[in-house]
């Protein structure tokens, strides 16, 4: 039985039993071994946009399957163009950032719409996936943080269903995502709410980095350093009332 990384584990442990499944950037195609192997699902597009990674996985099939890879799709091609309308019921995007990810969801969005739930893991850029997510009125229905040697990976479960519809009900999922609490979009609401052990190290890590970035900004007199230094100032501060917020055990109000 192959073993996935805490990280490719944390988005297999979401996939629904039964499910049609879109590996897309499937790399070394572990998920849709583990997810064969497991019997989780026997129906796999694994996707990529360069044949490498798929040779890779024809030799990872024949090892860990034996060569009963019946099940198993491997197509080569960009984003979601791999699978057709209605194929999967349920896609993983993984270890690419947060802006390829908006351009394949919004390449074809009824394409898009024909799978019920993504499972997203960025490697950056989460904030403005999130506010994309929102603004287009898909739904966050949670969110973890799982831990893998020493840095901690998002995942998002994102349910399609009302997308790219009015604003007014883009407004509506919004609202309730936020419940209220202040709308930020750094660090996932559902991980706030539940506190999550690994948001402390999550906050502290996205803080570090958000220094240099300012550090560097203010070296510049430019009207456009001054802005970026705002925004990250501004960044800074809220970070820090969510981290302030998840350190403090008797606090369970939304956070404003």
């Amino acid at each position: 039985m192959i073993r996935l990384s805490e990280r490719l584990q944390g988005i297999a442990d979401w996939i629904e039993p039964g499910s049609r499944v879109a590996d897309i950037g499937t790399d070394h195609g572990y998920i849709p071994i583990w997810l064969k192997q497991t019997g989780r699902s026997d129906y796999i597009v694994a996707g990529d946009i360069h044949e490498g990674p798929l040779q890779k996985m024809r030799d990872h099939l024949d090892r860990w399957l034996e060569g009963d890879d019946s099940g198993i799709f491997l197509r080569k091609g960009d984003g979601l163009k791999v699978i057709g309308k209605g194929e999967a019921d349920t896609a993983v995007i993984a270890g690419m950032g947060g802006l390829l990810m908006i351009d394949i969801l919004s390449d074809d969005p009824e394409k898009t719409l024909s799978v019920k739930r993504f499972l997203l893991q960025p490697r950056n850029a989460q904030d403005k996936l999130r506010k994309w997510l929102l603004d287009n009125g898909f739904a966050i229905a949670d969110e973890k943080l799982v831990r893998e040697s020493r840095f901690v990976w998002e995942i998002l479960l994102v349910e399609t269903e009302g997308a790219f519809g009015s604003p007014e009900e883009a407004l509506k999922k919004k609202e309730a995502y936020f419940k209220g609490a202040e709308e930020q979009y750094e660090i996932g609401q559902h991980l706030i709410r539940r506190k999550d052990p690994n948001l402390p190290d999550q906050i502290r890590w996205k803080k570090e980095i958000l220094q240099e970035i300012l550090d560097g900004a203010c070296r510049s007199d430019s009207t456009e350093a001054k802005e970026r230094s705002r925004e990250i100032a501004e960044k800074l501060q809220s970070l820090e009332r969510i981290l302030n917020y998840v350190n403090d055990e008797r606090r369970t109000d939304p956070l404003y």
